[in-house]
């Protein structure tokens, strides 16, 4: 992995070898997951050695801290746990997304070519071919033979799983001892966890090798004890020499000592309730007045299927060996076939079902027992009282209603949910059906009057401003929101229909919903780090209301060019930070604040890819670049000559940092390292929306 060549200006080589005691910012601190044995798991048809080169590690936040400030006073990077998961290769549709992509609400991203069409409108790469087929046969496919199975995940291993069994691609992970990650068991690794008739119908749990992918969303300690929650599929159950699993996404939580599933909503439709998917995002401890403490989760959940008579919902052959072969009429009695478990496992079709979904809770009491069911937030109702449906009103219904609570936050005593929901968007000039379609928000759910903990005592609130038309053209494909804080700080992004400097822009926003006012974060805010048409994603927002994410870092084109390097961010959405040189209404690059002072060398293992959480001590979780006896020099680009990994860190306030900035090289350079090839690039589509304050 040697560059080839490398020009710097003789002042950015002095100011690269310099150092000065405290300069950096931040600690990076790496958090092993060797130990957690993913490495040596069976992986399809790879041998172990294999597994051991190629896995890789993804922080997905850190947990909550106590009144304590690392920016005044010393703090150990033990005190504070990191969650995440490992990962193999890609994951074809991300695990945590509640439709594909969240791209719209039609649900028919599920095959080669609907992933190129994806990225061609929605992303422009003139790669896009490279990048649907990196998604849907694994990275490192074979491109002489893409279904010969060397690829590393992908979708088509899951489609084809029917047929040639499947092996895990991703495990959640928990730091349980200073230092080092651990799995984290779910229920849904247990066969006695699942539905006794359906566990009849699907066969026996396999169970000569890992067949689940689970994610890690949120953990904490409630009731004195600790508790993970996140999302799994189901396990494989093998049947006749065909395997099936009940569930693509279930949510989970582990409390008390006690691994339960989170069940959908109740309802009368048994494609649901046997099939059905839910998520499980975050959680707070709440006491509604009774003296009884719960912990809130909150998340999604089925509660319709979505449309069964379209063919787009089932994947296709794209080049006539995919191995695949479906039959439509069959996928079209799914719903009806579901009173019959025996059939509805015994269908291939069945396995790629489709639902609409509304944002829900659970609670969990101090023995670790969760409430039967999901509940609904709030009424699907419209600003003029009517009722969504769970399709969209236009003449073919191929979209469905999709809502979700992300984050969940105490605001004086009371839990406020943020996450997206389903707007009904009035166009005439469309040819439809009262002119309407669908299209997803971003919202806040907030407690009524005389708020209890129960079904539907929510008000839903489409955060404004952020307009999926204007003046009847389309602007957005949708918006949504991420996190929350205890200052009723509201962030996430928004995802633009056109072009904008040769980019389809997701712009970040931050909206105060007690002062109602929005920001969005672009050249007015900061021009160093954001400019016009920049992509970036707002992960996780402190109750010092410091906020993390990822963002643009480099300007090239992406429609019709290439896909733009991204680096982790952190923006200060309200004042300074005391005894830190981190001001009020400034974004800094991350990578620009572990620079210099006595941990440079060590800092200058790592490239700081994605900060996915901040706690409230300034202690942040991300996702690192890391070069083995590290990077060539301290500038921002500069190569690694050895073996770079991707690998989960936390960065931990020094206090009296100051900042001093990489140097950019001078020209531009000719590469061969892999941060800045395919490697850095599938990046993108492995990390999930996770923090924790």
């Amino acid at each position: 992995m040697q560059h080839k060549t490398l020009k710097l200006s003789t002042l950015a080589v002095l100011i690269a070898s310099a150092t000065q005691a405290n300069a950096a910012v931040y600690q990076v601190v790496e958090v092993d997951g060797t130990s957690s044995g993913v490495g040596s798991l069976q992986y399809y048809n790879k041998n172990t050695s294999d597994v051991q080169e190629r896995v890789e590690f993804y922080a997905q936040g850190v947990a909550s801290s106590g009144s304590e400030n690392c920016f005044t006073q010393s703090c150990s990077a033990d005190s504070y746990a990191i969650f995440g998961e490992s990962r193999l290769g890609t994951d074809g549709i991300n695990y945590r997304d509640e439709i594909p992509f969240i791209a719209d609400n039609r649900q028919d991203v599920n095959d080669y070519f609907s992933l190129r069409s994806y990225c061609t409108s929605n992303l422009g790469f003139n790669t896009c071919d490279d990048w649907a087929y990196t998604n849907y046969y694994g990275l490192g496919y074979n491109d002489r033979d893409r279904v010969d199975g060397t690829g590393f995940g992908g979708l088509h291993r899951e489609q084809v799983a029917w047929n040639e069994n499947y092996y895990s691609n991703a495990f959640p992970l928990t730091e349980a001892s200073a230092g080092s990650l651990s799995r984290v068991t779910t229920f849904a690794e247990d066969a006695s966890a699942y539905d006794a008739a359906a566990v009849a119908a699907l066969g026996t749990k396999v169970s000569t090798h890992e067949t689940t992918n689970g994610v890690v969303n949120n953990i904490g300690q409630f009731s004195g004890s600790d508790y993970q929650l996140g999302i799994t599929s189901s396990a494989f159950f093998e049947s006749n020499n065909r395997y099936a699993r009940q569930f693509n996404k279930r949510g989970f939580v582990n409390a008390a000592s006690v691994n339960s599933a989170l069940d959908p909503v109740d309802t009368t439709d048994p494609l649901v309730t046997n099939m059905g998917q839910t998520l499980a995002w975050d959680a707070v401890e709440y006491d509604d007045g009774s003296g009884t403490t719960q912990l809130l989760v909150v998340g999604s959940s089925s509660f319709s299927p979505s449309k069964f008579s379209d063919s787009d919902k089932l994947p296709s052959d794209s080049e006539s060996k995919d191995r695949l072969s479906f039959s439509n009429s069959v996928f079209e009695d799914c719903p009806t076939t579901a009173d019959n478990l025996t059939n509805l496992y015994s269908a291939w079709e069945c396995q790629f079902s489709v639902f609409a979904s509304d944002a829900v809770f659970w609670t969990v009491d101090s023995a670790g027992a969760v409430s039967s069911n999901a509940k609904f937030l709030a009424e699907r109702k419209d600003k003029n009282g009517s009722t969504y449906a769970a399709l969209d009103p236009d003449g073919s219904q191929e979209r469905s209603f999709q809502a979700s609570a992300r984050a969940v936050a105490l605001v004086d005593g009371e839990p406020v949910i943020a996450g997206f929901s389903t707007d009904s968007i009035d166009n005439s000039s469309i040819n439809i059906a009262n002119g309407d379609y669908y299209a997803i928000r971003a919202a806040i759910y907030t407690p009524k009057s005389g708020f209890s903990v129960d079904s539907e005592q929510w008000e839903r609130k489409i955060i404004p401003g952020l307009d999926i038309e204007r003046s009847s053209d389309r602007k957005l494909r949708f918006s949504m929101a991420t996190d929350i804080n205890a200052n009723s700080k509201v962030i996430g992004f928004t995802k633009s229909i056109n072009s904008d400097n040769r980019s389809y822009a997701e712009t970040m926003f931050v909206y105060d919903n007690a002062a109602d006012k929005l920001t969005k974060l672009d050249t007015t805010i900061d021009s160093t780090i954001f400019f016009k048409g920049s992509n970036g994603f707002a992960a996780s927002i402190n109750n010092s209301d410091q906020l993390v994410g990822w963002v643009d870092s480099e300007i090239v084109n992406q429609v019709s060019g290439r896909q733009r390097r991204q680096r982790a961010f952190t923006y200060m959405a309200g004042g300074d930070i005391p005894s830190s040189p981190l001001k009020g209404n400034k974004a800094w690059m991350l990578d620009d604040l572990t620079n210099g002072g006595d941990f440079s060398a060590d800092n200058n293992h790592f490239r700081i890819a994605k900060a996915t959480g901040i706690n409230d001590a300034g202690v942040i979780s991300a996702t690192a670049f890391k070069c083995a006896g590290g990077y060539e020099d301290n500038t921002k680009e500069s190569q690694c000559g050895t073996d770079e990994k991707v690998v989960a860190v936390k960065l931990i306030p020094i206090p009296d940092g100051t900042i001093e900035t990489r140097q950019s090289e001078e020209s531009s350079i000719e590469r061969s390292g892999a941060s800045f090839g395919m490697f850095a690039l599938t990046l993108l589509g492995f990390i999930g929306f996770r923090r924790r304050k």
